[in-house]
């Protein structure tokens, strides 16, 4: 009788002490006193086997209809220019099947206007050099590039070069005045190789 009497003393009181005792909170991945757990190796096997699949994916010989593509190497920009050269007439004969292309591009020319002014050549940079993506037809025309600066500096590289073009604007030393419109409207578009290839830019506003 007195054994169990202390048995059943000792299982109140450790039932008082763990009530008494605060639960611990949970701690989730954001509390910096979080410890993430080591994860089990099965786990992480399963995550390498998915990873090594979807690479295996992405980076594996793309095969069309049986057909295996080469990889494309960059092409020189003489080839383009010879390309759009070549399609600046358009009704000579041998391409009256590219004009259905040509219409079936122009849904992506806002595309292109905007890759064109993401990467327009900065005041304080006299020429930029851009990767380009184009169709073999020259039916349209992507720069293949991203702006790599950062918002803060971008806007504190404009906001030296407002300052400086005032003073380019007072001296007149780059500003001229242009003609609206540039071209009339019969006017062929210039050939960039005949006009403005050999022309050298003028030189970039420095501090």
């Amino acid at each position: 009788m007195n054994s169990s009497r202390r048995e059943r003393d000792g299982n109140g009181r450790q039932q008082q002490q763990q009530r008494a005792e605060p639960e611990q909170p949970r701690l989730t991945p954001l509390d910096p006193q979080f410890v993430p757990s080591e994860p089990a190796q099965a786990e992480v096997d399963k995550k390498a086997l998915e990873w090594r699949k979807l690479s295996s994916q992405r980076y594996d010989t793309k095969r069309r209809m049986g057909f295996a593509e080469q990889e494309k190497c960059d092409m020189p920009p003489e080839h383009l220019r010879k390309i759009i050269k070549d399609h600046g007439d358009m009704s000579a004969r041998k391409y009256r099947h590219d004009k259905r292309v040509y219409l079936g591009a122009l849904k992506y020319v806002p595309h292109a206007v905007l890759k064109l002014l993401e990467n327009m050549p900065m005041p304080w940079e006299q020429a930029r050099d851009v990767p380009v993506l184009y169709h073999v037809t020259g039916a349209i025309t992507f720069v293949n590039e991203i702006p790599w600066v950062i918002e803060p500096v971008y806007m504190a590289q404009w906001g030296t070069m407002w300052i400086m073009m005032r003073r380019e604007k007072r001296d007149r030393k780059h500003f001229k005045r242009m003609r609206f419109p540039p071209f009339d409207d019969e006017e062929p578009p210039l050939d960039f190789g005949d006009n403005l290839l050999d022309v050298e830019p003028l030189e970039a506003i420095q501090m």
